[in-house]
């Protein structure tokens, strides 16, 4: 859903901006576009001036649903943080920012294997 989401906002990208945009190899990004392209909710092209880059978008039929669904999560989170107080908005951003350095740590190959210190970081 993040490559579709995102080019449903940013519109049409090459596969290697739309890696750097989501924090993903281009490799990954390129797996994920094939799949996409193959069940018809991405469209591909020949970049028009630059013929080795790949430009994807999202079809005209399917961008109105996917800005809804967009919407929607967007919507959730803030009325997520408006139930908050200051302290709790804290907390929840910070479980967020080691949840992302976690998922990061996996993608590098860190594994489970890595020793964590008693405050919670990788070692």
């Amino acid at each position: 859903m993040p490559v579709l989401f995102s080019l449903t906002r940013s519109g049409p990208s090459s596969v290697g901006e739309l890696a750097a945009q989501l924090g993903l190899a281009p490799a990954t990004v390129s797996l994920l576009v094939n799949d996409l392209n193959r069940a018809r909710l991405l469209d591909r092209r020949e970049d028009e001036h630059d013929r080795r880059r790949t430009i994807v978008s999202v079809p005209p039929e399917h961008r109105r649903l996917l800005t809804r669904l967009a919407d929607e999560r967007i919507a959730l989170v803030r009325r997520t943080f408006a139930r908050l107080d200051p302290d709790a908005r804290s907390h929840f951003v910070e479980g967020l920012r080691i949840l992302v350095e976690e998922s990061a740590a996996l993608g590098a190959g860190a594994g489970d294997e890595a020793e964590v210190s008693p405050g919670g970081t990788r070692r």
